[in-house]
């Protein structure tokens, strides 16, 4: 949504960033409210999703990079 509102409008920060730290913001927050279903450690719910969509990005991130390499040559 971020770089949406970068696009139309301009945002004068870093729009990488703070999309990142709102991205682990609500991993945070949904890391929260599973605890509630799974009745675990708060802490231990909020680290395991941060950690867990974290590892997607970068898996994500390598994939699209394979692709792409592969794409262009």
């Amino acid at each position: 949504m971020l770089y949406v509102w970068d696009f139309v409008w301009g945002f004068s920060g870093d729009p990488f960033v703070w999309t990142s730290i709102l991205t682990c913001l609500a991993f945070m927050v949904i890391g929260f409210l599973k605890t509630y279903v799974t009745q675990a450690n708060r802490w231990k719910g909020i680290a395991e999703t941060v950690f867990l969509g974290a590892l997607a990005a970068l898996v994500a991130y390598f994939v699209g990079d394979f692709l792409e390499s592969l794409l262009m040559s």
